[in-house]
């Protein structure tokens, strides 16, 4: 395994301005997984390898910067997308990375990169580009009814998934040699 680790050098954005589209580029995702570590929910432990990238503020109203971004699990990214208004998540970002979330119930939890300790350098503040209140956008009652239906159930997704990874394997690293040598005991 250590032959195969790549080193990959994380560059902090520092002053740099905000990027012109949706979809953070590969080097701001990878400061913002880097920074956050884990889903940036409460609570949440998943690793932001395989999280979702959210803007706090939603596009095109907040912008693509490392101050408007965090890394949220799918099923944490669907709560906070489709579970706001009057009795639903809400979250303010600092341009550390310092997240406040307000509960339906009222009550804050505060939130800190995962990186903090280990790497500081990582939550140096990144500039401040939103200080209001997100705009308020009148959502239908049905909000709900617009979350993402399934087109296949769970054990097909992972049936397709797995036959994916078997073929990107076998296109990749072909058939593995057999030795004759045996195991080291």
């Amino acid at each position: 395994m250590l032959n195969s680790a790549k080193i990959r050098e994380i560059i902090h954005p520092g002053a740099a301005g905000p990027e012109p589209r949706y979809t953070p580029s590969a080097a701001l995702a990878a400061f913002v997984r880097c920074r956050d570590l884990t889903c940036r929910f409460p609570g949440c432990d998943k690793p932001a390898t395989t999280a979702d990238i959210d803007h706090t503020v939603p596009h095109p109203v907040g912008p693509t910067h490392p101050s408007n971004l965090k890394t949220l699990c799918r099923f944490h990214h669907l709560l906070k997308t489709f579970w706001t208004g009057p009795g639903g998540w809400k979250d303010r970002q600092h341009p550390d990375g310092t997240i406040v979330w307000t509960s339906p119930t009222g009550h804050t939890y505060t939130t800190h990169p995962g990186s903090r300790l280990l790497f500081p350098a990582l939550c140096t503040p990144t500039g401040t580009l939103w200080t209001g209140d997100p705009p308020h956008v009148p959502m239908s009652d049905n909000r709900a009814a617009m979350m993402p239906r399934r087109t296949r159930t769970r054990a097909q997704s992972r049936t397709a998934y797995i036959t994916r990874e078997r073929q990107h394997n076998a296109d990749h690293h072909g058939d593995t040699p057999r030795g004759n040598d045996p195991p080291p005991f």
